[in-house]
């Protein structure tokens, strides 16, 4: 299984999704070796048949499995398994596919993210959980805390046999969709996903415990969170190391104790709301996780009392339409 990052259906430039050449070269690899390269993931939102065809088509995949003799998958069974070694979550919802593959190889883009800070190898594996089920994972983990350590139960229970991260061109700024394509020229290749974006982070000049999902890590003892630690073959980080690549405007928001008052954590908070390039589609609606958002003469409106900052309107608006906009002490901490 070649889980890929197709968070939405918008074409390879937009550094949205995994970009289909990284996907032609592993798939092909992975026929040469005697297995059967199958391409699979679940977006954000909605996900029948039609979606599907819409996002390979869309972001090159059906075209990357032409020309590697692979499979797309569009089983859309979905199963609820156990996840015994879990610290956050004991019960996982899975795509039947993923659990039933003999393999599985991450490929996963490298992106900022609203929440996470950071998207890879560890956020990647978030797609095994099934369509609009996600949205409820956001609501039953909704501090950054809480989502990372399932992040984190996720990955150890599928332990992807290689990790192979797409920065030949990634997202820099308000990620995962919102952002700004950035050229790296770098692939990142692991069979420890965790030691992967630890050097990933550093690579775009994140401290790696800033990541929560990296902190979650360690604190459970997977990692030490220190690039020092780890064994780097091939091109040295000195040589590709980014000392300007833009953080997500959600950067004050991470990793705040659950002691701070509520009043000073929301000055902190991005809040999201929609800009002009909103067309009145629902899709936010749809997928808050709290119901925070309605929609009235097609423009939706936010209850900020209820948001928990999930970000999941910003991440799946097809039209990038939600902008994030920080209170004065986030905009003063942030300088």
């Amino acid at each position: 299984m070649l889980k890929v990052n197709l968070l939405q259906a918008q074409p390879p430039e937009k550094a949205v999704t995994t970009h289909p050449a990284v996907v032609i070269a592993v798939a092909r690899w992975v026929r040469a070796s005697g297995a059967t390269p199958i391409i699979a993931d679940s977006p954000g939102g909605l996900c029948n048949k039609r979606v599907l065809r819409r996002l390979y088509e869309t972001t090159g995949m059906a075209q990357a499995a032409e020309e590697a003799d692979a499979l797309l998958n569009y089983d859309l069974d979905r199963v609820r398994i156990p996840c015994p070694e879990g610290r956050a979550a004991n019960m996982l919802d899975a795509m039947k596919v993923m659990v039933e593959a003999d393999a599985i190889i991450s490929l996963p883009k490298l992106k900022t993210h609203g929440l996470t800070q950071f998207t890879g190898a560890t956020k990647n594996l978030f797609g095994t959980v099934p369509g609009t089920t996600k949205a409820s994972y956001h609501a039953r983990f909704p501090s950054v805390e809480r989502f990372s350590a399932m992040l984190i139960d996720i990955l150890q229970h599928y332990r992807p046999v290689l990790t192979v991260m797409d920065a030949v061109v990634g997202m820099e700024g308000d990620g995962p969709s919102g952002g700004t394509a950035r050229p790296i020229g770098v692939l990142l290749t692991s069979t420890d996903g965790i030691a992967l974006d630890v050097v990933a982070t550093a690579l775009v000049g994140m401290a790696p415990l800033s990541v929560p999902p990296i902190a979650a890590a360690v604190r459970r003892g997977l990692s030490t969170g220190r690039v020092e630690d780890i064994e780097i073959v091939g091109t040295q980080l000195g040589e590709v190391k980014l000392l300007d690549f833009k953080r997500p405007r959600t950067g004050s928001q991470r990793m705040i104790p659950s002691s701070v008052p509520g009043w000073i954590t929301n000055q902190l908070l991005a809040l999201p709301q929609a800009g002009p390039r909103c067309t009145g589609c629902g899709v936010c609606a749809r997928n808050c996780p709290v119901q925070a958002i309605t929609i009235a003469n097609r423009q939706p409106h936010t209850d900020h009392r209820v948001c928990i900052r999930c970000y999941c309107c910003h991440e799946l608006c097809p039209e990038d339409a939600v902008e994030l906009h920080q209170p004065w002490l986030a905009r003063l901490l942030n300088r």
